[in-house]
């Protein structure tokens, strides 16, 4: 989902500022989309001007503190790019990519990235795990337990292949 469309899932919950629509973000969404206040801010004088969303309240209130409404237009632009996504999944991951080139690595610098992907990977369990789940959709729940299982078997595969990899680098080093 591009972030205008993020922005307007955000809002589907109810009013709330570009601050707070990057603070659901972060904590409630950051398992399946990322969004920057710098970008949030655009995407939302987009949906603007398309008539998808509306300032509530005081329209000269500073940026940062302006609020915004899902319109019906909003709703009905939400519920259409939802239908559209499809079962594909973009992974982009400057993890892997060091892995890819991890034979130009020295072994010290390979147990690092391991070692900072496992982290990443504990620190996004705890937060998923501590998410309100009570309090959501069966719809949220599903994607917090789906996030859960795929963090989970990467722990378990970089457990596991994590070292396997450099004791087989030792033995295969390409100069």
């Amino acid at each position: 989902m591009d972030v205008r469309t993020v922005c307007l899932g955000v809002l589907s919950f109810g009013d709330t500022s570009g601050y707070g629509i990057r603070k659901a973000v972060q904590d409630g969404f950051s398992h399946f989309a990322q969004a920057s206040l710098g970008a949030i801010y655009p995407a939302l004088a987009k949906a603007q001007a398309r008539g998808e969303v509306e300032p509530v309240g005081a329209a000269d209130a500073p940026l940062e503190k302006r609020m915004f409404r899902l319109t019906e237009i909003g709703r009905v632009t939400l519920a259409e790019a939802t239908a559209a996504v499809d079962g594909t999944e973009t992974l982009r991951s400057p993890f892997l990519a060091g892995m890819f080139f991890a034979h130009l690595l020295e072994m010290d610098d390979v147990h690092r990235l391991v070692d900072d992907r496992l982290a990443g990977l504990r620190r996004e369990q705890r937060r998923l795990r501590g998410l309100p789940t009570a309090e959501m959709t069966e719809g949220q729940r599903f994607t917090i337990r789906y996030a859960l299982a795929t963090t989970g078997a990467s722990i378990a595969f970089l457990e596991q292949e994590g070292r396997a990899i450099v004791t087989a680098m030792q033995h295969q080093r390409i100069p």
